[in-house]
């Protein structure tokens, strides 16, 4: 039997030790999960999954302290930081109850001509089937919500397998999810290894799968899963900024430095690349530096801290690494670039990295932000283009024109002016383009992707 011990990545102290399932098991669970929905295809009834989730709601709110310590202890992220992702945690539940009401189909109009003469026609929205639910370590509160509360709302059994590095806060969430009233078949805790979740991601009972995590694993399980499944990948990215001669730099460079510090810049929308006009580049490289300096490094469960661990050695190796490369590159290091006590790796800012610098091309998933200068608003657009990953994007300008192309031009599922590109709330749609993924996430996105539609057409008699 496998064993799997979870650790701090702060003080490396163990934290738990968990038994990882077998393939078999898994697969016998799957099986279970199918037969489920093949006997209750329209789910629970909407009432119930109603109450369910207010009394969850209530129940997170209650254990919201000790969740809060618990994650910030295992995935690292500053508790000050924990606090808002559980308060999201509980609106995103709230935002699945709405969504459970606003499940609904819609009138077809009929007879309008001889072939639709007395037919009645309707759509319903139906349970798509088994959700495979696979998770990334980096906000394990709300990731569990939101990749459990829409299959619930929709109707759909869920199996939901946490990151590795991470498992404990989504398995008390799911504990509390039962003690709310949820039959333990409808939401099924999965803790295995790659193997085991690539077998269970290829069959063909799953209806729906949601991945969240490197673009390397998510298009693999997408060239190997079972025909008709549908998937939603949300991969990473390496986010741009464009920040204009005439931006508010007071404003813009606080909010650049929390998108691209925040966690340890182990956040999918990160601010990683900021294209910065030459006319205010040193200006703009002086107050970055300043407030990367403000940064406080260390335990995540002081609240002062802003900038926690990175959640393992080989990921601080990795970084370390490629801040090194673009150095010896021809970056100009600004700040930081040194591995610290604990885990932890100091906020770093590069100048200029090459083009070709693995920090311009790829996701750093780290506490770096690379500044690179330009000339016209056309040369940043282009760079900030050049990207194969598309998520979200930002552009500081007081000049309405200007952001107006650049919500024309920029790429990116989302463009943000005037604000950071790490911005998000959870009843938006949230999902990358291009390497960055497919599919949307958003609580309400998500249980509308979740179901399928059926049409119904009744001929009616005409009275004799």
């Amino acid at each position: 039997m496998a064993i799997l011990n979870v650790n701090n990545p702060f003080t490396s102290d163990k934290l738990s030790a968990l038994k990882v399932m077998s393939k078999k098991e898994a697969l016998t669970i799957l099986n279970d999960a199918n037969k489920l929905h093949q006997e209750s295809p329209n789910g629970l009834p909407k009432e119930k999954r109603i109450k369910i989730l207010e009394k969850f709601h209530r129940l997170l709110l209650k254990n919201k302290n000790e969740i809060v310590e618990l994650s910030s202890s295992e995935g690292g992220k500053p508790i000050q930081d924990t606090k808002i992702e559980i308060n999201r945690a509980l609106e995103g539940i709230q935002l699945g109850i709405h969504a459970i009401r606003n499940i609904s189909g819609e009138m077809i109009p009929m007879n309008l001509n001889s072939a639709s003469k007395n037919k009645l026609a309707y759509t319903q929205k139906k349970p798509i089937g088994v959700v495979f639910s696979i998770s990334a370590f980096n906000h394990p509160i709300n990731l569990a919500i939101h990749q459990i509360v829409p299959c619930l709302a929709a109707g759909c059994p869920v199996l939901y397998k946490p990151a590795l590095s991470t498992p404990l806060v989504s398995k008390k969430i799911i504990e509390l999810l039962y003690e709310a009233g949820l039959p333990k078949e409808w939401c099924t805790y999965i803790l295995c290894n790659n193997e085991t979740t690539a077998a269970v991601a290829k069959s063909n009972l799953i209806g729906y799968i949601s991945f969240i995590g490197s673009s390397e694993v998510g298009w693999s399980i997408k060239k190997n899963m079972a025909s008709g499944v549908k998937i939603a990948l949300e991969h990473g990215g390496n986010a741009p900024v464009i920040v204009e001669k005439d931006a508010n730099l007071n404003k813009a460079v606080p909010q650049i430095a929390k998108a691209g510090f925040y966690h340890a810049g182990q956040v999918c929308v990160s601010a990683q690349r900021i294209y910065v006009h030459k006319d205010i580049i040193d200006s703009f490289v002086s107050q970055l530096n300043l407030q990367a300096q403000l940064q406080k490094t260390g335990n995540p469960l002081h609240q002062e801290t802003l900038v926690g661990p990175i959640i393992s050695k080989t990921a601080l190796d990795r970084i370390d690494n490629w801040i090194q490369l673009a150095i010896n590159e021809g970056a100009t290091l600004i700040c930081g670039g040194n591995k610290l006590q604990n885990n932890c790796y100091e906020p770093t800012v590069l100048l200029n990295p090459s083009q070709d610098s693995l920090v311009s091309k790829e996701e750093i998933f780290g506490p770096v932000i690379c500044i690179y200068s330009y000339e016209s608003t056309e040369e940043a657009i282009n760079l900030a283009n050049a990207s194969p990953y598309i998520f979200q994007s930002s552009a500081y300008t007081n000049c309405i024109n200007s952001a107006l192309e650049f919500t024309q031009k920029l790429n990116g599922a989302a463009v943000m002016i005037n604000t950071h590109p790490a911005f998000r709330v959870d009843w938006m749609p949230f999902g990358g383009q291009g390497l960055s993924g497919e599919g949307l996430g958003g609580i309400e996105y998500s249980v509308q992707e979740m179901m399928k539609q059926k049409l119904i057409v009744i001929q009616q008699n005409e009275r004799v």
